[in-house]
């Protein structure tokens, strides 16, 4: 038997609630949350990313990361593959995540419990809707694509090409899995 944190990470700012629950291993790194958050909500894993205390002005950066191949210099930041993940969950229970900085996707992260399970690497459990497409412009620009796609606004720019197959509210568990369970 091995411990794993169990977390649920959610959007911050989109109704209705766009959320993810997963387990990791105790012995994972920040790096290895970034990937799972990426995964579980199909992020591309292109942009900066940041985990902090909590958002607003008195937040503490815990670990931050780069794309990989990107040309960005190493932050000042802990390497988010450095920082071990009960570094800080034996002790808290919340964190914020910051993934893509020019469009802000501000997520909470709650470690919800502690588990002993049969080996694996990561598992997803649970989760509701469909995560905003990469590089839509933020909570305005993701708006934007729900209404574009329901027909609310016009798509006078060729949103819709754009979007190809995403849709909102579109969440598959067991596909999600496939690609997430290790």
């Amino acid at each position: 038997m091995a411990e794993y944190y169990e977390f649920e990470v959610s959007l911050r700012g989109v109704k209705p609630r766009l959320w993810r629950r997963f387990q990791l291993r105790k012995t994972a790194t920040f790096q290895d949350l970034h990937d799972a958050i990426q995964d579980a909500c199909g992020w591309e894993d292109c942009h900066l990313f940041s985990f902090a205390t909590s958002f607003g002005r008195n937040a503490e950066e815990i670990a931050t990361g780069i794309p990989p191949g990107s040309a960005f210099d190493e932050p000042e930041a802990p390497p988010a593959s450095k920082v071990k993940l009960k570094s800080y969950f034996e002790y808290e229970a919340k964190c914020g995540y910051v993934y893509d900085f020019g469009d802000g996707w501000q997520h909470d992260i709650k470690c919800t419990s502690i588990v002993a399970e049969s080996r694996f690497k990561r598992r997803l459990i649970d989760g509701k809707g469909t995560f905003p497409p990469e590089d839509c412009g933020g909570l305005w620009g993701f708006e934007r694509c729900v209404n574009v796609f329901k027909g609310i606004e016009e798509d006078e720019e060729g949103l819709k090409e754009w979007l190809g197959d995403w849709t909102p509210n579109n969440f598959s568990l067991t596909e999600v899995r496939e690609r997430f369970d290790q």
